[in-house]
């Protein structure tokens, strides 16, 4: 039986974030391959974090029309989908598992943003996840469900200028 060769170097992991969202499309399915293949030290969280935004970029551009390209103007972008949910939750009145799941998805690409734009790394913490930016860990993930539930006055823009300025 031939024994597959591990991709265990640093540099087959690293995320190339500042890249077109296409590239970044092309490298998590050589990736997912790779994981499929037998290469399971690839499946990291910050990959999961990656399959998450990208999703979220795709359900933005069939479900809204409107397209997510990872720069800081798209944070614009993020907030009116936010909007959008924050009323379709409101109407509803519940935070069904389907909207958290988008919530989580939605806070993959804040981060993913936050990442490309300003540096950081993501955390898995046990609150959610998390993006570490200078030594302080953003939680975007309860940003965003405190957002969608209307449990802060901070803007997705207010927040991701807020942690710019940690740089």
């Amino acid at each position: 039986m031939l024994k597959m060769k591990r991709l265990d170097n640093h540099s087959a992991r690293q995320i190339p974030y500042s890249e077109p969202v296409s590239r970044l499309e092309e490298f998590y399915q050589k990736q997912y391959e790779l994981i499929k293949a037998g290469n399971t030290d690839l499946a990291t969280f910050e990959l999961v974090m990656l399959g998450n935004a990208l999703d979220f970029i795709q359900i933005v551009r069939t479900s809204f029309s409107s397209v997510l390209d990872g720069s800081e103007d798209s944070v614009t972008i993020l907030e009116e989908v936010l909007d959008a949910l924050k009323r379709g939750i409101a109407n509803k009145n519940v935070f069904d598992i389907a909207q958290s799941r988008l919530a989580e998805k939605a806070a993959a690409y804040l981060g993913f943003v936050i990442i490309a734009t300003i540096g950081g790394t993501w955390e898995d913490t046990g609150n959610g996840a998390a993006v570490s930016v200078k030594g302080r860990s953003a939680f975007v993930d309860e940003f965003v469900r405190q957002y969608l539930c209307g449990d802060t006055e901070l803007s997705a823009v207010q927040y991701y200028r807020n942690i710019k300025l940690l740089k």
